[in-house]
């Protein structure tokens, strides 16, 4: 009977240094570095390799561990020189050899001593204090005495509040009143000002200047100034502009007055008529 353990090929296996896997065994590591460590070592004596380039997520995935645990187990590993890294901090990663870890991780020494424990013999680790000339304050020079100043003294002057600037003077209904040249009616100014506020436009000087100019325009051609603010308002517009309104007058069909002069072709104009009806048309 033989005691050689056989592998089953088949399912493949890792040749480990023989080294390496008595240093694991006696390295002082947490568990989560040491599982770092193993996936590592698979991933490079596994596969043959000295090196490898294996990031926090890649060593993640092996480990089933978060991406920032295995961050801050690669930074301890290579603290310790258990691992190594060629290049910057995105190069591959080794193992590096047994005789440069650090198997026990050095502990920074504590004060652990009070003042009732060797009082005699503990050491100020404060700098002690030194005055020069620039940091002697006179009210708190060890050298004088301490002023008692009055409260009108301590409080901080109070800067004199200079005149606050005009804020720009509104323009509303009453300067487009004022500055009415072509008589648009207060009642058409409202409207059209209640739709210069739905559309968060606010009218200034500038604006109602150029509606004015625009009114002229629309003055030239007949079309009275209440009937173009009303068709601005009537379809919404924020601009106002001549040319809308001129085509969007000569679109709206025009009213047809029927005449009351009617049977006008059967009067005979040399014998005269007989006069005109109540409705206004002539009688035969």
């Amino acid at each position: 009977m033989t005691n050689i353990v056989s592998f089953d090929k088949s399912r493949g296996f890792t040749r480990m240094d023989n080294s390496v896997m008595e240093a694991l065994s006696t390295v002082d590591l947490p568990a989560r570095e040491l599982r770092v460590v193993m996936a590592i070592a698979r991933q490079t004596i596994g596969y043959q390799v000295e090196t490898k380039r294996l990031t926090a997520d890649d060593l993640g995935k092996h480990t089933n561990m978060r991406r920032d645990v295995t961050s801050k187990a690669i930074s301890h590993l290579l603290e310790r020189r258990i691992i190594y890294r060629v290049g910057g901090s995105r190069g591959d990663i080794g193992i590096s050899p047994v005789s440069e870890w650090v198997f026990y991780e050095q502990k920074q020494p504590n004060l652990t001593e009070t003042k009732t424990s060797h009082s005699d013999n503990i050491v100020s680790l404060r700098q002690e204090t030194s005055e020069t000339k620039t940091a002697t304050c006179l009210p708190y020079t060890k050298k004088e005495p301490l002023l008692t100043l009055p409260s009108e003294e301590i409080n901080p002057p109070q800067e004199p509040s200079g005149p606050k600037p005009d804020r720009k003077a509104p323009f509303g209904k009453a300067q487009l009143l004022a500055d009415n040249p072509h008589g648009v009616s207060e009642q058409q100014i409202a409207d059209y000002l209640a739709l210069r506020k739905t559309k968060r436009a606010p009218i200034t000087a500038k604006v109602w200047a150029n509606v004015n100019a625009e009114l002229a325009k629309c003055a030239a051609v007949g079309i009275a100034a209440d009937a173009a603010v009303d068709i601005a308002v009537l379809n919404g517009w924020q601009g106002f502009d001549s040319s809308w309104i001129i085509k969007r007058f000569a679109s709206a069909p025009q009213a047809v007055t029927q005449s009351r002069h009617v049977n006008l072709n059967q009067v005979n104009h040399a014998a005269g008529n007989g006069g005109r009806n109540d409705d206004g048309s002539y009688r035969i």
